[in-house]
């Protein structure tokens, strides 16, 4: 017999243009999916490389992009944490006083990259007026998910604390981030920041870009080899299941050449965050991959960015 793998899922919308090689059907009243796959089908839904022909040529891209703005553009270096690898990257206009500051949390399925690669950004944010910043936190295998989401956590705890510092407005902190960097992103924006010694609403708004909001079907693919997630832990790191956590207004991005899943797992998101009055704008990036929505924001013209700065209150 054909191993299955089976779930709840939300978000009618999204369905609409998954892909029709798994079945899905409505609960009308519930507003519920439920999704059956086979393994391989799932596990190929959270392998974004199954869906992105050119995926290394555009990740080896974020590393070259980064290294030519970070020779351009020197950002000045911080350390949030005593751990060697708790530092983020500053990028702010000269002269820099009580400016908007947007953090990005990179992503790489949890195992990869870091802020030396998620530079591209910086320049169309300092010359709209405002500070950049790429933090740094440990990878897996040598941490885990509830580590990483500790760092991030102290890591933007910090920029609020020391904003005036680098000239950043600590009334106006916001956050953004692509893929299991969007997932951390989510996470961030589901946080009881009082919990953590800070403000209440620490952050003023996010940007999701192609995450993930629900952890379950994805401990379920092949994903959950290294997530190694416990059931409770599932639901504290499931920013869908804490909306009520959501204080700030929240763009949520994604590509429509993305896999089904996260087609659908930022569709549920939007229409979450919608139902509460939380959702700012959502933006389906025409023709773009995965790996490739996030380079919509090097771009000052791009859709992504326009709506992203007028988030931070930098329209003209």
């Amino acid at each position: 017999m054909t191993n299955r793998r089976q779930f709840f899922g939300y978000g009618l919308a999204a369905l609409a243009a998954a892909s029709s090689s798994r079945s899905a059907w409505a609960d009308d009243v519930e507003k519920k999916v439920f999704l059956d796959y086979t393994q391989k089908q799932l596990n190929e839904a959270y392998t974004q490389t199954v869906w992105a022909p050119n995926a290394k040529q555009v990740i080896d891209g974020y590393a070259k992009t980064s290294e030519e703005v970070r020779r351009k553009l020197p950002p000045v270096t911080y350390a949030y944490g005593d751990k060697p690898s708790e530092r983020l990257d500053v990028f702010a206009p000269a002269g820099a006083r009580g400016l908007p500051v947007m953090v990005f949390i990179h992503g790489g399925a949890w195992q990869q990259l870091s802020k030396e690669d998620s530079a591209g950004p910086a320049p169309v944010f300092v010359a709209a007026g405002a500070v950049y910043i790429a933090i740094n936190f440990d990878n897996m295998p040598d941490n885990t998910l509830p580590g990483m989401v500790d760092q991030c956590r102290r890591a933007l705890v910090w920029v609020g604390a020391n904003a005036t510092r680098f000239g950043g407005d600590p009334e106006r902190i916001y956050v953004s981030g692509h893929s299991s960097g969007g997932h951390l992103t989510a996470v961030m924006l589901s946080t009881d920041w009082r919990a953590c010694a800070a403000p209440a609403q620490l952050l003023k708004g996010g940007v999701v870009m192609s995450g993930m909001c629900d952890l379950a079907p994805v401990v379920l693919s092949v994903r959950g080899t290294y997530l190694k997630l416990s059931p409770e832990q599932v639901t504290e790191y499931s920013p869908i299941r804490h909306l009520n956590r959501f204080n700030c207004p929240v763009l949520v991005a994604w590509g429509t050449l993305e896999s089904p899943e996260f087609k659908r797992q930022n569709r549920q998101l939007a229409d979450a965050l919608a139902g509460r009055a939380r959702l700012a704008g959502v933006l389906r990036i025409k023709g773009a991959n995965h790996f490739e929505v996030v380079n919509e924001l090097n771009r000052a013209d791009a859709s992504l960015t326009r709506a992203t700065l007028a988030l931070m209150g930098l329209t003209d």
